[in-house]
This record gives structure tokens, C-alpha cells and sequence, in this order.
């Protein structure tokens, strides 16, 4: 189901709050007719909540993703290039803490059915209540020495490596993460999000400095801009950070086109059968 069809009239992505990591959008862009949450084909596969936890708590023992969080992606994968504003627009605040709540307890839910907008703001509240966020505070420094190498592929080996220090799971949601940025990002013509709208939107859920509530405001404004300026060129560098593992199947090369996706069933068969 797609929502927030293109509109003439809309311009570039608004800007994100610095400190939040929320993008400016218009309440209520999610109709109320869709707020039910419908039993369906996915339940969390979780025996706690799926908020709030340490991402490998919630990671099954082979070491996959939560399969709410692999349905999250892959359908965001098929709908959000086509879905105007994604991640930027605001999805209504009772449907989010509706779906939030349900798949906090392990309800089954046909995320399949809900609007994209909706699962946008849902995931990016995952990313939000990771403990020590995604990229890990107490890496910030070392990812922000990768970025100050002057050149391209200085900066791509500095990045592999801190990639490396990476728990596991972070490491999985973060390749998967960042391929669907790419994917939506190559789409801006309809999404009206670019890669640097993206990291504008998401960055300050994935990564802030172990003493962020003691930064005063424009430290804390130039921390996210840093922050911003290092996702976004992990969203168009992703292959060529992770190499093999992705290149192909997940993140093509910047400046490459991805291979379409055919439906549903194909995109979870992409999260769910890829080695890890």
C-alpha cells in the first residue's frame, strides 16, 4: 500500500531537529481509517519487549534480525522509494503508539498492511531506543576520525575497520539499514528524499557522544551535523565499506542503479535467506 502520493507542488526534504533526530513533517499524514492493527502473517518472534533492548538480546540464535524488524525493512524496501517524504513526514501519534505497544508485546501483526509512513516512524523509534544507539557512543570518536581523512578511500578503510568494532547484530541491522537508504535514496524523483535528507532524518538516532547531556547547544548542533555528514556517506559508500557481504544483493556502488524488487515475497526472501 503506498501513501503520500508525489505532489507538484512539494519542494525538498524539510530539515530535521538537530537534537531529536525528528524530522519536521505534517501530523496526522497517516489516515485514521488505517490505525487498526490487524492480525496477520508476522508476529515478533520476541519472548521480550522488542523496544529498548540491547539489539543482540533480541536477535534469534543464529544470529538473525527480530522478524518484525526483517518485515520493517523489506516492506519500507517496496514501498518507500515510491512513498513521498519518507522518513521525514510524521506518521499520527496514536497509530504509531498503537503499533509501537503491539509489537512491544509480541502481537502478531500485518505490518504488510500498514502505511510506509507508519513504519518509518516506527523504525526509526527502534533505532532511537537501541541502548548506545546503533553505531555505538563510545565509537563516536573513531568515527569521526574515519571521516577526517582528506581522501575517499582513506576514509573508507578507516571506516571498515571501525565497522569491525561493531557488536555483530549492529553490525547486520546497520548493513541492512543503510541498503534501504541507498535504495530509497536513488528514488528521490518520488520519494523527494535524498541521501542527505535521509541522514538529516535518521542520523541522530544511529549515533551521539557518550556525554551528549552535558554538551552545550551548539556543541550539540555541530555533534549532528558530524554525525549527518558520516551517514550520509555511509548510505552512498555502503558496498564499498562492506565489500562482497552486500555488494550486489544489497547496496550497489555509488552512483549505481539497484536491481528492482518484485513484490513482497521476494524482498523478505532477501532479508531472510542472505547469508550473514
Amino acid at each position: 500500500m503506498r501513501t503520500g502520493p508525489p505532489s507538484s507542488s512539494s519542494g525538498p526534504a524539510a530539515p530535521a531537529s538537530p537534537l531529536s533526530g525528528e524530522c519536521h513533517g505534517q501530523a496526522g499524514d497517516v489516515p485514521k481509517h488505517t490505525r487498526t492493527i490487524a492480525p496477520g502473517q508476522v508476529g515478533s518472534g520476541c519472548s521480550r519487549a522488542l523496544f529498548g533492548q540491547p539489539l543482540a538480546a533480541l536477535c534469534g540464535e543464529d544470529g538473525s534480525l527480530p522478524r518484525p524488524i526483517q518485515e520493517l525493512l523489506a516492506v519500507l524496501r517496496r514501498e518507500g522509494p515510491s512513498t513521498e517524504g519518507i522518513f521525514r513526514r510524521a506518521a499520527g501519534g496514536t497509530e504509531l503508539r498503537e503499533l509501537r505497544e503491539a509489537l512491544d508485546r509480541g502481537a502478531r501483526v500485518d505490518l504488510g498492511s500498514q502505511p510506509a509512513l507508519l513504519l518509518a516512524a516506527v523504525l526509526k523509534d527502534f533505532l532511537r531506543s537501541i541502548p548506545d544507539k546503533l553505531l555505538v557512543n563510545n565509537l563516536y570518536e573513531d568515527w569521526m576520525q574515519a571521516m577526517e581523512r582528506t581522501g575517499k578511500e582513506e576514509k573508507l578503510s578507516e571506516l571498515k575497520a571501525v565497522a569491525k568494532k561493531l557488536p555483530a547484530a549492529n553490525l547486520l541491522l546497520l548493513k541492512r539499514l543503510l541498503s534501504l537508504l541507498q535504495h530509497i535514496g536513488h528514488s528521490a524523483a518520488t520519494s523527494r528524499m535524498t541521501t542527505s535528507n535521509l541522514a538529516i532524518c535518521l542520523g541522530p538516532n544511529l549515533l551521539s557522544p557518550p556525554n551528549e547531556d552535558l554538551l552545550p547547544l551548539q556543541a550539540m548542533l555541530e555533534v549532528t551535523e558530524k554525525v549527518n555528514t558520516l551517514v550520509e556517506f555511509m548510505i552512498e559508500y555502503c558496498s564499498d565499506i562492506f565489500g562482497e557481504e552486500v555488494a550486489g544483493r544489497s547496496c550497489p556502488s555509488a552512483g549505481e542503479s539497484p536491481a528492482p524488487m518484485d513484490g513482497a515475497t521476494g524482498a523478505v526472501f532477501l532479508l531472510l535467506a542472505e547469508p550473514l
